[in-house]
Protein backbone atom coordinates (compact mmCIF):
# COMPACT_ATOMS: atom_id res chain seq x y z
CA UNK A 1 0.00 0.00 0.00
CA UNK A 2 1.32 3.28 -1.24
CA UNK A 3 0.24 7.06 -0.02
CA UNK A 4 -0.35 9.84 -2.75
CA UNK A 5 2.12 12.18 -0.14
CA UNK A 6 4.77 9.97 -0.04
CA UNK A 7 6.85 11.63 -2.81
CA UNK A 8 6.30 14.82 -0.74
CA UNK A 9 7.15 13.39 2.43
CA UNK A 10 10.79 12.36 0.72
CA UNK A 11 11.25 15.91 -0.29
CA UNK A 12 10.33 17.84 3.19
CA UNK A 13 12.62 15.51 4.80
CA UNK A 14 15.23 16.27 2.53
CA UNK A 15 14.51 20.09 2.70
CA UNK A 16 14.77 19.63 6.61
CA UNK A 17 17.78 17.40 7.08
CA UNK A 18 19.60 20.36 5.45
CA UNK A 19 17.97 23.50 6.04
CA UNK A 20 16.54 23.15 9.39
CA UNK A 21 18.20 20.66 10.57
CA UNK A 22 18.36 22.39 14.73
CA UNK A 23 14.69 20.45 14.48
CA UNK A 24 15.30 17.25 14.18
CA UNK A 25 11.60 16.15 13.13
CA UNK A 26 10.16 13.58 10.70
CA UNK A 27 6.81 15.54 9.49
CA UNK A 28 5.26 12.23 7.52
CA UNK A 29 4.05 9.44 8.20
CA UNK A 30 1.51 10.71 10.13
CA UNK A 31 3.52 11.27 13.33
CA UNK A 32 4.92 13.88 14.59
CA UNK A 33 8.39 13.48 16.78
CA UNK A 34 9.44 15.43 19.55
CA UNK A 35 11.18 18.54 18.30
CA UNK A 36 14.23 19.98 20.74
CA UNK A 37 16.50 23.12 20.49
CA UNK A 38 19.90 21.76 22.24
CA UNK A 39 20.07 19.10 25.04
CA UNK A 40 16.73 16.80 25.52
CA UNK A 41 15.04 16.69 28.81
CA UNK A 42 14.42 13.76 30.29
CA UNK A 43 10.74 12.37 29.80
CA UNK A 44 8.73 9.38 31.57
CA UNK A 45 7.89 5.96 29.87
CA UNK A 46 4.70 6.34 28.18
CA UNK A 47 4.34 2.56 27.31
CA UNK A 48 2.63 1.57 30.60
CA UNK A 49 2.67 -1.57 32.44
CA UNK A 50 3.69 -4.70 30.77
CA UNK A 51 1.50 -8.02 29.71
CA UNK A 52 3.47 -11.15 30.40
CA UNK A 53 3.50 -13.33 27.05
CA UNK A 54 4.25 -16.79 27.79
CA UNK A 55 6.43 -18.91 25.86
CA UNK A 56 7.65 -22.57 27.42
CA UNK A 57 11.73 -22.46 27.43
CA UNK A 58 12.59 -18.56 27.90
CA UNK A 59 12.83 -18.80 31.62
CA UNK A 60 16.25 -17.73 31.98
CA UNK A 61 19.05 -15.70 29.31
CA UNK A 62 16.22 -14.47 27.19
CA UNK A 63 18.15 -11.86 25.16
CA UNK A 64 16.69 -10.58 21.71
CA UNK A 65 13.60 -9.24 19.63
CA UNK A 66 12.70 -8.88 16.31
CA UNK A 67 9.71 -7.59 14.53
CA UNK A 68 7.84 -8.22 11.36
CA UNK A 69 5.23 -5.67 10.26
CA UNK A 70 4.36 -7.66 7.22
CA UNK A 71 3.59 -10.67 8.73
CA UNK A 72 2.82 -9.85 12.05
CA UNK A 73 4.86 -11.77 13.50
CA UNK A 74 7.76 -11.50 16.57
CA UNK A 75 11.07 -13.57 16.55
CA UNK A 76 12.43 -13.74 19.64
CA UNK A 77 16.12 -15.62 21.24
CA UNK A 78 17.98 -16.88 24.09
CA UNK A 79 21.42 -16.90 24.63
CA UNK A 80 22.15 -20.32 23.87
CA UNK A 81 20.89 -20.07 20.12
CA UNK A 82 17.55 -20.81 20.04
CA UNK A 83 14.79 -18.87 18.68
CA UNK A 84 11.10 -18.56 18.74
CA UNK A 85 8.85 -17.34 15.74
CA UNK A 86 5.09 -16.12 17.29
CA UNK A 87 2.25 -14.66 16.07
CA UNK A 88 -1.12 -12.82 17.34
CA UNK A 89 -3.78 -15.17 18.82
CA UNK A 90 -7.04 -13.10 18.63
CA UNK A 91 -8.53 -16.05 20.31
CA UNK A 92 -6.11 -16.05 23.79
CA UNK A 93 -5.80 -12.10 23.18
CA UNK A 94 -1.99 -13.18 23.35
CA UNK A 95 1.20 -14.25 21.28
CA UNK A 96 1.61 -17.65 20.74
CA UNK A 97 4.07 -19.96 19.49
CA UNK A 98 3.92 -21.47 15.54
CA UNK A 99 8.09 -22.74 15.41
CA UNK A 100 11.43 -23.03 17.58
CA UNK A 101 14.71 -24.10 16.61
CA UNK A 102 18.41 -23.83 18.08
CA UNK A 103 21.27 -22.48 15.96
CA UNK A 104 24.23 -24.55 14.82
CA UNK A 105 27.35 -23.79 15.85
CA UNK A 106 28.53 -22.08 13.38
CA UNK A 107 26.14 -18.89 13.92
CA UNK A 108 28.66 -18.30 16.85
CA UNK A 109 27.74 -18.45 21.04
CA UNK A 110 25.75 -16.32 23.49
CA UNK A 111 23.20 -14.96 20.98
CA UNK A 112 22.42 -11.74 22.04
CA UNK A 113 20.47 -10.16 19.24
CA UNK A 114 18.20 -10.63 16.31
CA UNK A 115 17.10 -8.19 13.33
CA UNK A 116 14.73 -9.23 10.60
CA UNK A 117 16.36 -7.69 7.04
CA UNK A 118 13.85 -8.55 4.69
CA UNK A 119 10.26 -8.38 5.33
CA UNK A 120 8.92 -10.63 2.77
CA UNK A 121 11.34 -13.50 3.32
CA UNK A 122 9.35 -14.24 6.57
CA UNK A 123 11.83 -17.16 7.76
CA UNK A 124 14.82 -15.46 7.64
CA UNK A 125 16.40 -13.39 10.67
CA UNK A 126 20.13 -12.08 11.31
CA UNK A 127 21.17 -13.20 14.46
CA UNK A 128 24.71 -11.42 16.35
CA UNK A 129 26.96 -13.54 18.43
CA UNK A 130 28.08 -11.88 21.41
CA UNK A 131 31.68 -13.83 22.08
CA UNK A 132 32.67 -13.98 18.68
CA UNK A 133 31.26 -9.93 17.61
CA UNK A 134 29.95 -12.60 14.57
CA UNK A 135 26.45 -11.77 12.29
CA UNK A 136 24.78 -14.67 10.92
CA UNK A 137 21.98 -14.74 8.25
CA UNK A 138 19.41 -17.60 9.14
CA UNK A 139 16.71 -19.30 8.15
CA UNK A 140 14.01 -20.90 10.37
CA UNK A 141 11.29 -22.89 8.46
CA UNK A 142 10.51 -26.94 9.72
CA UNK A 143 11.46 -26.73 13.24
CA UNK A 144 15.38 -26.25 11.43
CA UNK A 145 17.49 -23.40 11.53
CA UNK A 146 19.87 -22.93 8.86
CA UNK A 147 23.20 -20.50 8.44
CA UNK A 148 24.08 -19.48 4.63
CA UNK A 149 26.48 -16.68 5.46
CA UNK A 150 28.19 -15.35 8.49
CA UNK A 151 30.37 -12.14 9.31
CA UNK A 152 33.15 -11.64 11.89
CA UNK A 153 33.17 -8.09 12.34
CA UNK A 154 35.61 -8.32 14.86
CA UNK A 155 38.47 -8.75 12.38
CA UNK A 156 39.90 -5.31 11.19
CA UNK A 157 38.17 -3.83 8.32
CA UNK A 158 38.63 -0.36 6.82
CA UNK A 159 41.15 0.66 9.86
CA UNK A 160 38.46 -0.74 12.62
CA UNK A 161 36.80 -3.48 13.98
CA UNK A 162 34.08 -4.34 16.27
CA UNK A 163 35.39 -4.31 20.18
CA UNK A 164 35.18 -7.54 21.52
CA UNK A 165 33.55 -8.51 24.59
CA UNK A 166 35.39 -8.05 27.76
CA UNK A 167 34.00 -8.37 31.25
CA UNK A 168 30.74 -9.54 29.92
CA UNK A 169 30.59 -5.89 27.70
CA UNK A 170 29.93 -6.99 24.53
CA UNK A 171 27.87 -6.42 21.31
CA UNK A 172 24.17 -6.57 22.12
CA UNK A 173 22.06 -4.66 19.50
CA UNK A 174 21.37 -5.19 15.94
CA UNK A 175 19.28 -3.55 13.50
CA UNK A 176 19.10 -3.17 9.63
CA UNK A 177 18.27 0.38 7.94
CA UNK A 178 17.87 0.77 4.11
CA UNK A 179 19.56 3.25 2.07
CA UNK A 180 15.91 4.79 1.61
CA UNK A 181 15.65 5.79 5.12
CA UNK A 182 19.41 6.95 5.68
CA UNK A 183 19.07 9.08 2.56
CA UNK A 184 15.93 10.90 3.01
CA UNK A 185 17.56 11.57 6.50
CA UNK A 186 20.71 13.12 4.98
CA UNK A 187 22.48 10.57 7.54
CA UNK A 188 26.45 10.73 7.39
CA UNK A 189 28.77 8.52 8.46
CA UNK A 190 30.23 8.51 11.21
CA UNK A 191 32.99 10.61 9.95
CA UNK A 192 30.92 13.11 8.79
CA UNK A 193 30.73 11.81 5.36
CA UNK A 194 27.52 12.20 3.60
CA UNK A 195 26.25 8.79 2.92
CA UNK A 196 25.06 8.35 -0.67
CA UNK A 197 23.92 4.76 -0.55
CA UNK A 198 25.44 1.24 0.24
CA UNK A 199 27.81 -0.92 -2.11
CA UNK A 200 27.53 -4.16 -0.90
CA UNK A 201 24.31 -5.09 -2.33
CA UNK A 202 22.06 -5.34 1.02
CA UNK A 203 20.45 -1.98 0.33
CA UNK A 204 20.78 -0.45 3.00
CA UNK A 205 23.65 -0.59 6.42
CA UNK A 206 23.65 -2.81 9.34
CA UNK A 207 23.88 -1.30 13.26
CA UNK A 208 25.48 -2.76 15.73
CA UNK A 209 24.73 -1.29 19.49
CA UNK A 210 27.73 -2.08 22.06
CA UNK A 211 27.69 -2.01 25.61
CA UNK A 212 31.65 -0.77 25.92
CA UNK A 213 31.11 2.94 25.39
CA UNK A 214 27.60 2.76 24.09
CA UNK A 215 28.82 2.96 20.96
CA UNK A 216 26.27 2.65 17.70
CA UNK A 217 28.47 0.93 14.88
CA UNK A 218 28.07 0.83 11.36
CA UNK A 219 28.62 -1.66 8.64
CA UNK A 220 27.94 -2.12 5.09
CA UNK A 221 27.23 -5.74 4.35
CA UNK A 222 27.03 -8.45 1.18
CA UNK A 223 24.37 -10.59 1.99
CA UNK A 224 25.29 -13.28 -0.28
CA UNK A 225 28.96 -13.65 0.75
CA UNK A 226 30.42 -14.31 4.32
CA UNK A 227 33.35 -11.87 5.55
CA UNK A 228 32.17 -9.34 2.52
CA UNK A 229 31.70 -6.19 4.65
CA UNK A 230 32.80 -2.93 5.15
CA UNK A 231 33.16 -1.17 8.76
CA UNK A 232 32.16 2.50 8.81
CA UNK A 233 33.13 3.31 12.02
CA UNK A 234 30.65 4.14 15.36
CA UNK A 235 28.36 7.13 16.72
CA UNK A 236 28.44 8.10 20.13
CA UNK A 237 24.94 7.82 21.64
CA UNK A 238 22.97 8.81 24.99
CA UNK A 239 24.22 6.82 27.15
CA UNK A 240 27.57 4.28 28.13
CA UNK A 241 25.65 0.94 26.98
CA UNK A 242 23.32 -0.55 24.26
CA UNK A 243 21.01 -3.16 24.82
CA UNK A 244 18.72 -3.35 22.53
CA UNK A 245 17.65 -1.55 19.19
CA UNK A 246 14.83 -1.05 16.81
CA UNK A 247 14.94 0.94 13.29
CA UNK A 248 10.94 2.29 12.57
CA UNK A 249 11.28 2.46 8.72
CA UNK A 250 7.95 3.96 8.44
CA UNK A 251 8.67 6.89 10.92
CA UNK A 252 12.33 6.89 9.69
CA UNK A 253 13.63 6.32 13.86
CA UNK A 254 16.01 3.95 15.59
CA UNK A 255 14.83 2.59 19.29
CA UNK A 256 18.06 2.74 21.14
CA UNK A 257 17.66 0.61 24.97
CA UNK A 258 20.33 1.46 27.43
CA UNK A 259 20.88 -0.89 30.68
CA UNK A 260 23.86 0.45 31.77
CA UNK A 261 23.84 -1.22 35.96
CA UNK A 262 20.80 -1.75 35.15
CA UNK A 263 19.32 1.30 34.81
CA UNK A 264 16.76 1.10 32.03
CA UNK A 265 16.36 4.10 29.11
CA UNK A 266 15.10 4.45 25.97
CA UNK A 267 16.46 6.89 23.19
CA UNK A 268 15.07 7.70 20.05
CA UNK A 269 16.81 9.03 17.06
CA UNK A 270 16.35 10.04 13.69
CA UNK A 271 20.12 8.95 12.63
CA UNK A 272 21.24 12.53 12.02
CA UNK A 273 24.52 13.66 13.48
CA UNK A 274 24.53 17.30 12.48
CA UNK A 275 24.77 19.04 15.86
CA UNK A 276 28.25 17.07 16.25
CA UNK A 277 30.45 15.01 14.26
CA UNK A 278 30.15 11.25 15.27
CA UNK A 279 27.41 11.78 18.11
CA UNK A 280 23.28 10.68 16.92
CA UNK A 281 20.92 13.87 17.68
CA UNK A 282 18.15 12.67 20.06
CA UNK A 283 14.87 12.79 19.04
CA UNK A 284 13.63 11.61 22.57
CA UNK A 285 14.90 10.28 25.46
CA UNK A 286 12.68 8.00 27.95
CA UNK A 287 14.62 7.90 31.33
CA UNK A 288 11.79 7.88 34.06
CA UNK A 289 9.50 5.65 35.26
CA UNK A 290 11.14 2.87 33.14
CA UNK A 291 10.10 -0.71 33.37
CA UNK A 292 13.48 -2.66 36.05
CA UNK A 293 15.15 -5.42 35.19
CA UNK A 294 18.06 -6.40 32.85
CA UNK A 295 16.15 -5.84 29.44
CA UNK A 296 18.10 -5.97 26.13
CA UNK A 297 16.21 -7.35 23.40
CA UNK A 298 13.98 -4.42 21.54
CA UNK A 299 10.84 -4.34 18.91
CA UNK A 300 8.20 -2.24 18.59
CA UNK A 301 4.95 -1.87 16.43
CA UNK A 302 4.73 0.30 13.93
CA UNK A 303 2.16 3.50 13.85
CA UNK A 304 0.42 1.82 11.14
CA UNK A 305 -0.89 -1.17 13.76
CA UNK A 306 -1.97 1.19 16.60
CA UNK A 307 -5.14 -0.43 17.82
CA UNK A 308 -3.33 -3.72 17.02
CA UNK A 309 -2.38 -7.00 19.07
CA UNK A 310 -4.10 -6.10 22.52
CA UNK A 311 -3.36 -2.21 22.20
CA UNK A 312 -6.45 0.35 21.96
CA UNK A 313 -6.74 2.68 19.27
CA UNK A 314 -4.20 5.20 20.47
CA UNK A 315 -1.70 2.80 21.47
CA UNK A 316 0.54 0.05 19.78
CA UNK A 317 2.98 -2.45 21.62
CA UNK A 318 6.56 -2.33 22.47
CA UNK A 319 8.23 -5.68 23.22
CA UNK A 320 10.91 -6.40 25.84
CA UNK A 321 12.83 -9.37 26.69
CA UNK A 322 14.22 -9.92 30.30
CA UNK A 323 17.59 -11.87 30.65
CA UNK A 324 17.01 -13.38 34.14
CA UNK A 325 13.79 -12.64 36.33
CA UNK A 326 10.51 -12.87 35.17
CA UNK A 327 8.50 -12.22 32.91
CA UNK A 328 10.62 -13.08 30.51
CA UNK A 329 8.63 -11.20 27.77
CA UNK A 330 6.53 -8.29 28.15
CA UNK A 331 4.31 -6.57 25.60
CA UNK A 332 3.79 -2.90 26.48
CA UNK A 333 0.51 -2.19 24.87
CA UNK A 334 0.32 1.57 25.90
CA UNK A 335 3.00 3.01 23.72
CA UNK A 336 2.05 6.01 22.40
CA UNK A 337 0.78 5.88 18.27
CA UNK A 338 2.02 9.87 18.46
CA UNK A 339 4.83 11.24 20.49
CA UNK A 340 3.67 14.79 21.31
CA UNK A 341 5.34 17.80 21.45
CA UNK A 342 5.69 21.07 22.78
CA UNK A 343 4.84 24.38 20.39
CA UNK A 344 5.90 26.55 23.00
CA UNK A 345 9.83 25.20 22.25
CA UNK A 346 10.34 27.22 19.54
CA UNK A 347 7.77 29.79 16.60
CA UNK A 348 9.27 27.55 14.10
CA UNK A 349 7.40 24.50 15.46
CA UNK A 350 4.44 25.74 13.97
CA UNK A 351 5.57 26.29 10.50
CA UNK A 352 6.34 22.30 10.76
CA UNK A 353 3.16 21.26 12.49
CA UNK A 354 1.70 23.67 8.55
CA UNK A 355 4.14 21.15 6.42
CA UNK A 356 2.71 18.40 8.55
CA UNK A 357 -0.38 18.75 7.85
CA UNK A 358 -0.36 19.71 4.13
CA UNK A 359 1.34 16.63 3.48
CA UNK A 360 -0.88 14.72 5.27
CA UNK A 361 -4.05 16.12 3.86
CA UNK A 362 -4.31 13.94 1.19
CA UNK A 363 -2.41 10.86 1.69
CA UNK A 364 -5.30 8.25 1.80
CA UNK A 365 -3.89 4.98 0.78
CA UNK A 366 -3.88 3.81 -2.90
CA UNK A 367 -6.43 1.03 -3.67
Amino acid sequence: MTRRGAGRCNLVNWVLSRYLWIFPVLVCGGVIGTITVGSVPAANWPGGSGTTIVVPGTETDLSAAGWNPLNSELFIARQNGQIWRLAWNQGEGNFTVLETATLPVSAGSDIEALAVVDFEAGDEVYTLAEDQGRLSRVTLSGGSLTVSAVWNLEVLNNAQALPPETGGAGAEGLEYVPDANLLSAGFRLPNGDLFSGSSKGMGGLIFVGHQSGGRLHVFDVNPGVSEDFVNHGSFATARTEIAGLHFDRNLGWMYIWHNPLLVNSLEVTGLRSNTTVGVVDVLAHYTSGMPAGNLEGLAVVSPEDCGAYGSDATSRSLFLARDGGSPNLEAFRDFPCEEQIDSSINPAVLFLLMIHRAVNSDSEPDQ
